[in-house]
């Protein structure tokens, strides 16, 4: 009588041990899955920026206006943006292609240029000195078989020209935040303008 008792309590604890072991294992398992998607969301999540459109800050998609037009997806920092754009889009972005190297080029006028900034609460961030007399902003971003690229000591620099021949040319900088080129010109004046990119890349030294 006292052994099978002693055997009904020594099953009673296996069985207890057993059960108490699996629900560790599953667990872990559910936290290390929870993790593993938790890492997989967070990439996710660092790589889910887009440009704006309008000006080419780049930003959460999630965080922006998205616009279909054409078959193809827009985004903006704001809904005044998304609107000023679908009244004329080939005003505010244009695309110049040299081989598989794409360059998509943004223009505000300063005006409207400071006008986003300070609608997206960055107008602190406008220099008095850099807009002084310009007319209008640029900002360029460089693209490659549809992805981004960096250029590293690569220059760029903007050059219009209206249709009367007279030509005015601004070195554009890169900014890390943003990762664009960009800067202010005082545009000639006209309705219409030729927009040309001149890339200069860094010098070598050849001995003849």
């Amino acid at each position: 009588m006292k052994m099978q008792l002693a055997g009904r309590i020594f099953a009673s604890f296996f069985a207890v041990l057993a059960v108490l072991l699996f629900s560790i294992f599953s667990l872990n398992a559910e936290d290390a899955h929870k993790e593993h998607e938790g890492h997989h969301n967070d990439q996710e999540a660092a790589t889910d920026k887009v440009r704006c459109a309008m000006d080419g800050m780049m930003m959460k998609a999630s965080a922006m206006v998205k616009v279909e037009q054409n078959g193809k997806a827009y985004y903006f920092c704001n809904d005044m943006q998304a609107e000023m754009f679908k009244a004329n889009p080939s005003k505010f972005l244009q695309t110049v292609s040299v081989g598989s190297l794409t360059f998509d080029v943004n223009v505000l006028t300063v005006d409207a240029y400071k006008m986003m900034m300070s609608h997206m609460g960055m107008g602190g961030m406008v220099k008095a000195d850099e807009i002084k007399g310009k007319t209008h902003y640029f900002s360029i971003y460089p693209m490659h078989d549809h992805g981004e690229i960096a250029l590293g000591d690569v220059k760029l620099a903007i050059q219009v020209t209206n249709t009367e021949g007279e030509t005015r040319m601004a070195l554009l900088k890169y900014s890390k935040m943003t990762h664009t080129y960009a800067g202010f010109i005082v545009m000639p004046k006209g309705e219409e303008h030729e927009v040309r990119i001149r890339v200069t890349s860094p010098a070598v030294k050849i001995s003849l």
